[in-house]
């Protein structure tokens, strides 16, 4: 996540979106740690993000304290997504310089393939977009993840091409794709 956004004004407080579908997006809660230490053992939250492996519990507690100081400092936006009252993943901005932020995201195996994250990005999207007055939106993902990438062309990202080398995840250095929102593309 960003480390600061310089030209940005004090985030608000963490607001609570209702996505529909029983989804909503919410500030993080000490409860949550247990799903998120479950969420990131799993091999394809390893295998596509920048989780540390192993994850331990003390990582989902770390976390949860990058997440309120990150509101705090105005460098990220990142909510809760919560399904039918169960933590079900993140979805973040994270704050950059003119205007633009990058959207990071991340559902636990459980509610997967159900179109949670989708509604959550969009959700989240359109509150950056109205509240924060974002200029744009980027995306990456490492070049393979189809589920990623899926969730963001249904959010309406215009997939701009594939770099080499785009993204490090454990000292290891992954092709990715990258994307674009603007206001007015939300799907």
């Amino acid at each position: 996540m960003a480390a600061t956004a310089p030209d940005r004004p004090p985030l608000p407080q963490p607001p609570v979106l209702r996505a529909g579908g029983g989804v909503l997006l919410r500030r993080h809660r000490a409860e949550d740690a247990g799903a998120m230490v479950e969420q990131c053992r799993d091999p394809d939250m390893q295998r596509w993000t920048t989780v540390p492996v192993p994850y331990e519990a003390h990582h989902a507690q770390e976390f949860l304290e990058l997440v309120a100081a990150e509101w705090a400092s105005g460098a990220a936006a990142a909510l809760a997504v919560e399904v039918d009252g169960r933590f079900a993943g993140t979805a973040d901005l994270r704050l950059g310089e003119g205007g633009w932020a990058e959207l990071g995201f991340g559902l636990h195996p459980w509610a997967r393939g159900r179109g949670v994250m989708t509604l959550a990005v969009r959700a989240l999207v359109r509150w950056g977009f109205e509240e924060l007055g974002l200029a744009g939106v980027h995306w990456r993902a490492v070049v393979g993840n189809h589920a990623s990438r899926r969730v963001a062309e249904h959010c309406g990202f215009r997939v701009e091409g594939e770099v080499r080398g785009l993204l490090v995840a454990r000292g290891q250095r992954d092709d990715g794709w990258i994307g674009s929102l603007l206001p007015g593309e939300l799907l």
